[in-house]
C-alpha cells in the first residue's frame, strides 16, 4: 500500500523514517521529492550521475518507489530509476539522460524526482545491509 502524507510525516516526525533535510512544502499526498545539491545542465543527448540533497532511512517495513518529475519528463529528460530496498539509508544516485535537442537545467530549488512510500505487508527479514547493502550509505554522510 502507497503511504499518504500525513503517514510520511508521523514517521518522520516519530523517528522511525529520516528525510534530511527535510522540507515540508517538498512533501507531496503521496511521495517526496528529492531535489539535487546544486543546479546543473545537461546537454543535448547527453547525460549525467546525480546525487541527491536528502539522506533517507528508510524502516524494515517501508520500501520506496523513485519517479522522474513530470516537469522534467516533459522536456526531453529520461531516469533510470530503481527500487529503494527497506532499511535503506543514504543518499540516492540516480543517471539521467537529456533526449531533447536542447540542453536542460536541473534545478535545486524543486524536486527532481519523487519517491512513492510504500508499505510491506511486515517487515522483512532481512533488511537491504543485511542481503547485499552494495550501496548502503552511499554519498556524503549527515551523521
Amino acid at each position: 500500500m502507497i503511504i499518504s502524507d500525513g503517514t510520511i510525516l508521523e514517521l518522520i516526525r516519530v523517528g522511525t523514517m529520516e528525510i534530511t533535510p527535510f522540507d515540508e512544502t517538498k512533501l507531496t499526498p503521496n511521495g517526496y521529492d528529492f531535489s539535487i545539491e546544486n543546479p546543473v545542465v545537461i546537454e543535448s543527448k547527453k547525460g549525467l550521475q546525480l546525487e541527491t540533497k536528502e539522506y533517507v532511512r528508510l524502516p524494515s517495513f517501508i520500501m520506496a518507489q523513485m519517479l522522474l518529475r513530470s516537469s522534467y519528463s516533459r522536456r526531453g529528460l529520461i531516469g533510470s530509476f530503481g527500487f529503494v530496498d527497506a532499511g535503506f539509508i543514504g543518499k540516492i544516485r540516480f543517471y539521467v539522460f537529456n533526449s531533447s535537442d536542447e540542453p536542460i537545467e536541473i534545478s535545486n530549488q524543486k524536486g527532481v524526482f519523487q519517491m512513492i512510500f510504500m508499505s510491506l505487508d511486515k517487515p522483512a527479514l532481512k533488511e537491504y545491509s543485511e542481503r547485499s547493502g552494495h550501496y548502503q550509505f552511499q554519498g556524503i554522510q549527515n551523521k
